[in-house]
């Protein structure tokens, strides 16, 4: 198994990495959902799509409790979620889990997103998923140094 990043400076090849990432770190950030919230969804997505790069970078950046990040994987059962958090953390999954039998975002699982989110953060969380899911090909098949921004990865 190679330990050291595959693609080195991906941006240099694709300048335009660099734009998407601006642009979609923009959107999270402007305020419609809690960043803790937009934390635990990004570690949820890490964690379901078996990426160490962002399970580290989230459990290093977060600013949340060690109890509750270290529930994620277990958020059904552990009691330190809100309603809210535990709504986007279902709809995290839904959205990244195959299902095989059925409709992966069904009604009554939004009706409960929406009871808790706008139609503006509900948005949000869906840039929030999309940033990782747009970065987790390059973070798979790249293999960028766990923990490591993106932007930081090839700083002397």
């Amino acid at each position: 198994m190679t330990k050291s990043p595959r693609i080195i400076d991906p941006a240099s090849h694709a300048p335009v990495l660099n734009e998407i990432a601006a642009a979609v770190g923009k959107a999270n950030a402007d305020g419609a959902i809690p960043s803790t919230t937009a934390a635990l969804v990004h570690l949820r997505i890490g964690q379901l799509l078996g990426s160490t790069y962002f399970t580290a970078r989230i459990l290093g950046e977060a600013g949340d409790t060690p109890e509750r990040l270290n529930a994620v994987a277990t958020w059904r059962e552990a009691p330190y979620f809100t309603e809210a958090e535990r709504a986007a953390l279902a709809l995290a999954e839904a959205v990244h889990t195959p299902n095989p039998t059925g409709e992966r975002v069904p009604d009554d699982l939004f009706d409960e997103v929406a009871k808790h989110y706008d139609t503006h953060q509900i948005v949000t969380l869906i840039t929030v998923m999309g940033q990782i899911g747009f970065f987790m090909p390059l973070a798979l098949i790249g293999r960028p140094k766990p923990g490591v921004s993106f932007a930081e990865q090839w700083q002397e």
